[in-house]
């Protein structure tokens, strides 16, 4: 029976990680998947509101950035092959960079649609 990491060892294991290999082509992973990220947030704070829309960027929303990437450039998940990313890496990675980058990018747009359109959502 195999013990489950718990959550600061799989960090440490995927920073790690990241510290052997060249990140550049894990960021630009990440620019490519960001924009995906941040339409499926404005359309969950559109309708669920801030808060919920902001929990779900950290949850789910890398999730949602990587299958609209895998639907609409399919073909590129072979450049990261050959570079030595399987998709689980490059899926792990981009969880970490939305935590550390993303969530500061994410927190200020949240608040300058704030002011600019006032608390809105549908539900």
């Amino acid at each position: 029976m195999k013990k489950q990491k718990d959550l600061w060892m799989v960090v440490v294991d995927v920073m790690w990680d990241i510290s052997k290999m060249p990140t550049r082509a894990l960021w630009n992973f990440y620019k490519t998947i960001l924009p995906y990220v941040l339409v499926f947030t404005l359309l969950c704070k559109i309708v669920f509101g801030s808060f919920i829309a902001f929990f779900l960027f950290l949850s789910i929303g890398v999730l949602v950035g990587f299958f609209a990437f895998g639907l609409i450039k399919r073909q590129e998940f072979y450049f990261y092959y050959n570079l030595g990313y399987t998709k689980k890496k490059l899926l792990k990675v981009a969880f970490l960079i939305n935590l550390l980058v993303g969530t500061p990018i994410l927190i200020t747009i949240l608040i300058l649609i704030s002011f600019i359109f006032g608390d809105f959502k549908l539900i």
